[in-house]
């Protein structure tokens, strides 16, 4: 009966990390850029999810292994957003893998996000001011009017400012958001460079949150109703463990 109770919560624990990530999830289906954080339950010891495996959101909402074993993994869902179209010049949408490179305050992070401006120096920046880095550091872009090639080259006035810095990681999935649409890497993975011919940037698009609201909201659905199961099975345990010893026969003296 005890190993019920623990079981019971140790399962709404885990349940409530699936839920808390399927409702950010899904407060961020409109975010530009987002990268949707997949979940799963399993056993001690299972491998963690391979986000190129294109895993749904709620899959194993409600399955259940033993407490002792019972664990939960995240990984980044690297897959693409779609794309869209803006009309603005600073609008930056990658086609393919890699990331763009902030620099903040801890150090360097990483965006899908390529909604950038120009600050006053006509810095390029983030929409929280943060400088966009490019190959030889923060993007400064003379004139009126300038393009973007498609490897991430910006040319303005028919001459070279710079080129976008593009990384990649070996485990991307393992990639933590940080807010404000970055993400941080652990301090075990370094950035790589993204080779050259493999980079595409579209200038003018921005590339929509990979969140299938729908399908979100139809695991986190389930996910509820997976822990509103086992807070039940945890009163009716409690119940028979408070009947059994309020019944216990009392020793006299």
């Amino acid at each position: 009966m005890i190993r019920s109770l623990n079981t019971a919560d140790k399962a709404m624990q885990v349940l409530q990390v699936k839920i808390d990530a399927l409702a950010n999830n899904l407060a961020n289906a409109d975010a530009t850029g987002f990268r949707q954080v997949l979940t799963r339950v399993s056993s001690s010891g299972a491998n963690s999810p391979d986000a190129g495996a294109a895993p749904t959101p709620g899959a194993n909402a409600g399955a259940m292994p033993a407490a002792s074993r019972m664990e939960m993994s995240a990984a980044l869902d690297t897959r693409p957003g779609p794309i869209r179209e803006t009309g603005r010049d600073t609008d930056f949408a990658l086609m393919g893998r890699g990331f763009f490179v902030v620099d903040s305050e801890s150090g360097e992070r990483y965006t899908r996000n390529g909604s950038f401006s120009l600050d006053e120096s006509r810095q390029l920046i983030t929409p929280d001011g943060l400088p966009v880095m490019g190959e030889g550091g923060p993007l400064i872009i003379e004139g009126e009017q300038f393009s973007l090639e498609p490897d991430g080259t910006i040319v303005s006035g028919g001459h070279v400012v710079g080129r976008l810095k593009i990384v990649d990681f070996d485990d991307p999935y393992r990639l933590e958001h940080q807010g404000a649409s970055l993400l941080r890497a652990p301090e075990d993975m370094a950035a790589q460079a993204v080779p050259q011919p493999e980079v595409t940037v579209a200038q003018s698009h921005l590339e929509n949150s990979n969140v299938n609201p729908i399908d979100t909201l139809v695991a986190m659905i389930s996910a509820q109703r997976a822990f509103e199961v086992q807070a039940k099975i945890m009163t009716t345990e409690d119940d028979m463990l408070s009947k059994a010893v309020n019944n216990l026969p009392r020793a006299t003296g």
